[in-house]
């Protein structure tokens, strides 16, 4: 969920507008937008192995074909009938660039309302100076100067 609703800090008030853009997400991601999938290992002429791919399909392509796959073997399949037709209509009603202006949308207002609270809790917090030290130190080139570090024995 942080790919699409980013990293800010969220309250109770905002949940319904994470609800919804996880749905359309979700509508996304597994009915329109395809993948490619590893399907087995060759070695190129040098002897390195590559990874070959089958075509683009979207998740829901895929369970389709398996789900006619095993009813054509005489499996009860694994789609059920109610199921698919509420997919179907979805696939059929659903416009994907409208679907993604409302995920842009919903995207925006989480911004507006997150973004402010987030800035204000990150100065209040203030940088984490142990682990700034640190880097300026190794950057540096010289030990960290906190109590942290074990000493080596002078011995």
């Amino acid at each position: 969920m942080r790919r699409h609703a980013f990293y800010y800090r969220y309250t109770v008030d905002e949940l319904g507008l994470l609800n919804e853009l996880w749905e359309l997400v979700r509508v996304k991601a597994n009915l329109f937008t395809p993948s490619k999938k590893p399907v087995a290992r060759e070695s190129t002429r040098d002897g390195r192995p590559r990874r070959v791919y089958d075509a683009p399909r979207t998740p829901w392509e895929r369970l389709k074909e398996f789900d006619e796959a095993d009813r054509a073997a005489g499996g009860p399949g694994f789609i059920p009938d109610d199921k698919r037709e509420e997919i179907e209509h979805t696939l059929a009603t659903v416009n994907p660039a409208e679907l993604v202006r409302r995920i842009h949308d919903i995207q925006d207002r989480l911004e507006a309302l997150a973004a402010p609270r987030t800035a204000r809790l990150a100065r209040r917090m203030g940088p984490d100076m142990a682990y700034l030290n640190k880097t300026l130190a190794r950057i540096a080139g010289v030990e960290p100067e906190d109590d942290e570090t074990p000493q080596a024995d002078a011995d």
